[in-house]
């Protein structure tokens, strides 16, 4: 997280301007495609500087950030946070300009990509189809297609320019640098047309040796005649979201040339693709940053010394992904893992840097595993005190560390203590209601009843049938004894 204040005040001023109005097809690009990727807060950012412009203009008013942080209800720290998001994605351009009264800023809202530039880009399909999944991921894509049409069922009838409009000579359409007609339609030096051109994410070729994988390719491909600039661009975009190292990237450029004169863009897209696949997994790669910002490492200029240096350094150089590869020897990270780095960079908006600190620490405190439950709870903690530097990390780390010590000794004090004590006898007796002691009274005297049969009168009933009985059996045999 940057200082803003170095960079950004509430007194400073801003206008507004744009290049050609939103759609209604740009807005649900901005709101369904690009909101998943930089949030809700950089998409309200957005729509808001975009509300400043009055109908049919495209400057709008000077006014402060301090009005802009009343009209959001957010602090000047998030908007600028979010103003990065929105440069980095494509969709704003800031300039500033520094005066002795005070600095002014121009916001240049770009204008989206169409759903086709934006379903074919390299990057942005790739994080959006992570950040979504496959069957959003597709319902998006599939509302913003529409059936092909077989041409070959009709004749074209359109006609061309020449055989309608008659009136104009060759010479009246090319342009003549001395002629009047040449003149009128000059622009402006001052001026120029609206809209815009290009693709609108930039990325670093310095970060992507092209020499070496220059070097690397076939004795059959010349360079100089494949590796256009659109090609070039193609190749750095997914040399970034794919991770392809030079030396690979040369042998995906080899498959991907037809006929020996032309690279396929399209192929080469196919073949990056396949590459990650055997290498990695199925699973996306996940939008992440790389390593811990400059503005916030401590040890660019200092040779560690100290232990404790040498392990901030390592934290401050070392991409969180290559850390967990570091921790696995080298092993492929899970997707499930990979997933927790994406959430500790995106959701909880911590450093790379502080997140290897959190990650190591709970990888060495519970057996080399990563509690996601456990990451979640610290992560928001870090994240709420503003943790920007890895030395303020593994502070807090081992703030953690004495407070679970402590707690585990105290409770192994108090269950020895338990045991030396012994156990205790429950005295206490509890007084029976009422209703409850007639009720066992009943029950008592019914089981004496069941123990002394004498006294039960179905016992003398019995008795009586049998005696009874036993007087009729005697009498038919003093009958029988006479007959």
């Amino acid at each position: 997280m940057s200082w803003h204040w170095k960079e950004l005040l509430p007194v400073d001023s801003f206008t507004v301007r744009v290049s050609s109005y939103l759609t209604d097809l740009d807005q649900k690009v901005i709101t369904l495609l690009y909101q998943p990727l930089v949030g809700a807060l950089a998409h309200s950012l957005y729509m808001t500087l975009w509300s400043q412009l009055e109908r049919d203009q495209y400057w709008s008013e000077s006014q402060t950030h301090r009005q802009l942080m009343l009209m959001m209800n957010i602090p000047l720290q998030t908007i600028f946070e979010e103003r990065k998001k929105l440069e980095a994605i494509g969709l704003l351009k800031t300039y500033k300009n520094s005066k002795e009264e005070g600095s002014s800023y121009l916001y240049e809202l770009q204008q989206p990509m169409s759903p086709k530039q934006f379903f074919e880009n390299d990057v942005l399909s790739v994080y959006l189809f992570n950040r979504l999944g496959k069957q959003k991921y597709r319902q998006l894509r599939e509302r913003f297609t529409e059936d092909k049409v077989d041409k070959g069922e009709y004749t074209e009838l359109t006609h061309s320019f020449d055989e309608i409009f008659h009136s104009l000579h060759h010479s009246e359409i090319v342009s003549n640098l001395q002629s009047e007609t040449s003149d009128a339609m000059k622009l402006n030096e001052a001026s120029e047309l609206l809209g815009q051109d290009g693709d609108s994410l930039t990325f670093i070729e310095g970060n992507f040796d092209f020499e070496l994988m220059k070097k690397d390719l076939s004795s059959f491909i010349v360079p100089e005649q494949l590796l256009t600039k659109e090609v070039n661009q193609a190749i750095i975009r997914l040399a970034f979201v794919y991770r392809i190292e030079p030396l690979e990237m040369s042998r995906i450029v080899g498959q991907a040339v037809l006929h020996d004169d032309e690279v396929d863009i399209d192929l080469l897209r196919k073949k990056a693709q396949e590459w990650y696949k055997i290498e990695h997994s199925s699973e996306p790669p996940g939008l992440g940053l790389k390593v811990h910002p400059i503005q916030h490492q401590t040890m660019t200029s200092v040779e560690p010394k100290t232990e404790e240096e040498k392990i901030i350094k390592f934290y401050e150089t070392t991409p969180p992904l290559t850390l967990l590869e570091i921790r696995s020897d080298g092993a492929y990270v899970a997707p499930a893992d990979a997933k927790i780095v994406e959430s500790l960079l995106m959701d909880y908006q911590l450093l790379p840097g502080v997140a290897n600190v959190l990650i190591d620490y709970v990888l060495f405190q519970h057996d080399m595993k990563l509690q996601k439950a456990l990451i979640d709870k610290i992560a928001a903690h870090w994240a709420r005190k503003k943790i920007s530097k890895v030395a303020d990390a593994m502070v807090l780390a081992r703030e953690e560390q004495e407070k679970k010590v402590f707690a585990k000794e105290r409770s192994q004090s108090n269950a020895s203590s338990k045991r030396t004590q012994g156990p205790r006898k429950n005295t206490r007796r509890d007084r029976l209601p009422k209703w409850l002691v007639e009720e066992k009274e009943k029950e008592k005297n019914k089981d004496q009843e069941k123990k002394t049969p004498e006294s039960s009168p179905e016992t003398t009933d019995a008795k009586e049938r049998f005696d009874k009985m036993m007087e009729e059996l005697k009498k038919r045999k003093r009958e029988k004894g006479e007959n």
